[in-house]
């Protein structure tokens, strides 16, 4: 069967504000027609025939768009298919491996910690991972056999550098992070073996830094060891803390690191897609068990269910996250839950890297999000917003009390940039001028 047959066979789309003319609610979620909240309902359909475009390319498979404005979720799209295999198209509660979407979660959970005292944003990690104590900042790399050379750093990591990517972890050394990685049995999302963040980060101590903590911005594995130094701040492990203090609370009940077959969620296993990667013409292909160094493909049903990946490891729905983004939105609370204070809330979306370069286009970085700055092309200045490497995007605009998630399945896709930029045009340019 051609492709253009199959996304017209299976492409749907969900405009919830077609339907009614009024505002209506259904258990935890509002609706409202883009109308009502100053947008246009003919604009925002390009999103359905922008995605078509990229599937007609094989650039992604699908996608599943979702946003909201005014606490109301004013349009839903699902189109394409979550498994080309076996013909299976995407729906508005497909699961979708949030990659490092997972990060600003994370991040809050910390910032509740320090709300409560048992954190505090200038402790060393040593305080909580006595592995830390001794960090060293690599100087030289010899690929042959795979050791380093390193200079000890003046200063330990903070709590606060973990959460703004400036305490020297990485990704990589200069190309050589997964033979480094590898050396000292680091695992990047998920594994087969049952390590835990506790026997995890005790090795992490050993990695080198990139940089002197605090002087640099440098994105890798800084929240994955804050979920470390979550567990031990709040005696609880990294899943159950989420579980308890955010996602159970605002609702989010298909949003977690694992699930099992076995337990009552094993209906939910038919709505995990299918992984993609990008092949050298830069289409999408599924990824192949062996081999690959990021994760096992059928991750998060999968495997031992031990390491809880705080930089990348959660799964959940669009609405799922949207019940997040709303309480972030509303400065921590939603409904009669709240889980942060205002002001913790929005010192989470303010500067937090001062004079510190940011390297990734117009914007700064606070805590777990990245900020648009004035001159952002598309975006008002305040905007908060981050990825993962899934393809999976979101972005909250307090400005126009806008919330915008796109969820895609293809790991390292080199059209992120373009399609992101296109959806922001597409969103804002559905505004209703007065």
């Amino acid at each position: 069967m051609k492709i253009s047959t199959i996304i017209l066979a299976i492409a749907s789309v969900l405009a919830i504000s077609c339907k009614t003319d009024k505002e209506e609610t259904f258990g935890k979620f509002q609706f409202a027609t883009p109308e009502q909240v100053g947008m246009n309902m003919d604009s925002l359909a390009k999103i359905e025939s922008m995605v078509k475009e990229y599937i007609e390319a094989k650039k992604f498979p699908g996608a599943v768009t979702l946003i909201a404005k005014n606490g109301k979720i004013i349009y839903e799209l699902e189109v394409g298919l979550a498994d080309f295999a076996q013909s299976v198209p995407y729906r508005k509660n497909h699961l979708f491996r949030m990659a490092s979407m997972t990060k600003p979660v994370v991040s809050v959970a910390a910032m509740q910690l320090i709300e409560a005292g048992k954190l505090k944003l200038n402790d060393p990690v040593s305080k909580y991972i006595p592995s830390f104590d001794s960090m060293e900042i690599i100087t030289g790399f010899n690929p042959k056999d795979t050791t380093w050379t390193s200079v000890p750093t003046k200063t330990q990591p903070t709590v606060h550098q973990l959460l703004t990517h400036t305490s020297g972890l990485t990704y990589g050394y200069e190309n050589h992070g997964d033979a480094i990685n590898a050396k000292l049995n680091i695992p990047a999302l998920n594994t087969y073996q049952d390590w835990t963040l506790q026997n995890t980060m005790n090795r992490f101590g050993k990695l080198p830094l990139v940089h002197e903590p605090g002087t640099q911005w440098t994105y890798g594995l800084s929240t994955d060891v804050l979920g470390r130094v979550i567990e031990v701040a709040s005696g609880m492990e990294l899943d159950d803390y989420i579980r308890e203090n955010i996602t159970k609370p605002i609702g989010a009940t298909t949003f977690d690191f694992y699930f099992s077959d076995s337990s009552a969620t094993a209906n939910l296993t038919p709505l995990f897609g299918a992984n993609y990667v990008t092949d050298t013409l830069g289409q999408f292909e599924p990824l192949k068990l062996e081999g690959h160094p990021l994760y096992i493909p059928n991750y998060p049903i999968a495997g031992a269910k031990t390491y809880f990946s705080g930089g990348s490891g959660m799964t959940g729905t669009a609405r799922d996250y949207f019940l997040f983004c709303q309480t972030m939105l509303n400065d921590g609370v939603l409904g009669e839950t709240r889980i942060l204070k205002s002001e913790t809330a929005q010192m989470m979306h303010q500067d937090q890297i001062d004079t510190i370069s940011y390297p990734w286009g117009t914007a700064r970085f606070g805590f777990g999000f990245d900020i648009a700055t004035a001159d952002h092309p598309n975006k008002p200045e305040g905007t908060y917003s981050w990825g993962g490497a899934f393809s999976t995007t979101f972005w909250i605009d307090p400005l126009n009390e806008l919330i915008v998630i796109q969820l895609r399945q293809v790991a390292f896709s080199g059209h992120n940039d373009e399609i992101n930029a296109r959806l922001e045009k597409v969103v804002y340019s559905a505004f209703i001028e007065n």
